[in-house]
Parts: structure tokens; sequence; C-alpha cells
């Protein structure tokens, strides 16, 4: 396995939502929030898959050793902002 990361960054008009599977996480990106996902991906194949919802939702399935998956929000450490929405 080797360390990876993978940002995603919010360049709507309005808010957009990027859940993380297999756990239910689920996070609120306002214009210009960067979500940032960092773990031990295989060294082969897919590191992710990215389900487009529509144009405002995606899912995200990371492959490899999850369970000490790191996320950070603008750069900082972010997994308390999961579930934390502004908007309904």
């Amino acid at each position: 396995m080797a360390s990876t990361q993978h940002t995603f960054v919010n360049q709507k008009d309005g808010p957009i939502y990027v859940s993380v599977e297999p756990w239910p996480e689920c996070f609120e990106l306002e214009p210009g929030d960067k979500l940032t996902l960092v773990w031990n991906a295989p060294t082969v194949g897919d590191a992710m898959q990215v389900d487009f919802i529509n144009e405002r939702e995606l899912v995200v399935w990371p492959s490899g050793e999850i369970d000490t998956i790191q996320y950070l929000f603008n750069g900082e450490p972010g997994a308390d902002r999961s579930w934390t929405f502004k908007h309904r």
C-alpha cells in the first residue's frame, strides 16, 4: 500500500456534497472549499471510484487500507465536519 491523497474543490456557485463510503460520511463544501482524503491506497488498480449522482452530489469509494483515512477540510483536520450542513 502507498499513501495517497485526493482533493475535491467546489468551484460551483453553491454548495456541493461529497459522500465517502463504505462509511456514511458526508461533507458539504461551500464555494472555494477543499476536501482532501489521505489514506493507504493499493499500488495497482484504482485508488478510488467516483460516482456522480448529479451536478452537486458525488459519492467516492476509496480502495485500500481505509480504516485510518484522514479528512482534511481546507487543509485542517475535518472529520468533525461530516454531516454538518448549512444548507438543506
